[in-house]
């Protein structure tokens, strides 16, 4: 690790607030961040808490109605980082437009998660957006990665949801 490293990471409070404020005021952090350092140090806090550092926290946790949720990539980087993960394995069927994701803990049993164009229709996602119609499949299969990792590391995510998954409960309770 060198110096750099090692300065941004805040040993209490007081660096923590100095920097979540020096980052907040940067360029380079999402909206949700700019120009508001309570929402920076509270998503540095939580990434921290998920053995993120400060600048993977910021861009890798999401506020989607004021509440963090993290993203599927980053999801799945936390879960492959984990001490007792053992293996991941995601298939999509373009017939049935489905998306399977089996996830194993060293030790335990495979878990096996689907989801389906059914499934999305259910849940009124299928037709809802923009990112859903140009990118089904890269949607259902997050979705199946979402349930299956949830189940099964739950210990690695201290309660977050996926922000695709956020999003999209947020958006069917208001309407």
């Amino acid at each position: 690790m060198n110096d750099l490293s090692v300065a941004l990471q805040p040993k209490n409070l007081t660096e923590a607030t100095s920097l979540a404020g020096m980052l907040s005021n940067s360029e380079m952090v999402p909206p949700a961040y700019k120009r508001k350092p309570e929402n920076t140090l509270i998503a540095m806090m939580m990434g921290a808490e998920l053995g993120l550092n400060p600048i993977q926290s910021l861009q890798n946790i999401a506020v989607v109605n004021g509440r963090p949720s993290i993203y599927g990539d980053a999801l799945l980087a936390l879960m492959q980082n984990h001490p007792k993960f053992e293996s991941i394995e995601e298939t999509f069927d373009a017939n049935t437009m489905t998306a399977t994701c089996i996830v194993t803990r060293k030790g335990g049993q495979p878990h096996t998660q689907t989801y389906s164009q059914e499934d999305a229709k259910t849940a009124g996602l299928w037709q809802r957006n923009d990112v859903w119609k140009k990118h089904p499949k890269r949607m259902l299969t997050h979705r199946a990665r979402g349930f299956a990792v949830r189940n099964q590391f739950a210990d690695a995510l201290a309660g977050l949801k996926t922000m695709e998954e956020a999003e999209d409960i947020e958006h069917i309770e208001k309407d």
